[in-house]
């Protein structure tokens, strides 16, 4: 099983603070939870600002876990490579 992070809050801003501190790949994937995912989404949409088709930071694909092995305020890397989270 990958490592899952934990990273407080997931926030656009926490996210964006962890790919750019970790130095997170153009092409790699962050996976969500469901739940936090749907804020994430929900926080785009009050911000006023078109949703990016694929949902992405700095290149970074951020994608919904649906297989539910990611915990709820955790995030998994997975570097560039296909993810069945898709």
């Amino acid at each position: 099983m990958s490592q899952q992070f934990s990273i407080g809050k997931i926030t656009i801003p926490k996210l964006r603070d962890y790919i750019i501190h970790h130095k997170v790949n153009k092409g790699d994937t962050l996976v969500l939870n469901p739940v936090n995912y749907e804020h994430v989404l929900e926080e785009i949409r009050h911000s006023g600002e078109e949703i990016p088709v694929p949902l992405n930071l700095f290149g970074v694909l951020l994608v919904k876990d649906n297989t539910n092995s990611i915990e709820a305020g955790k995030i998994q890397i997975v570097k560039n490579e296909n993810t069945p989270f898709q």
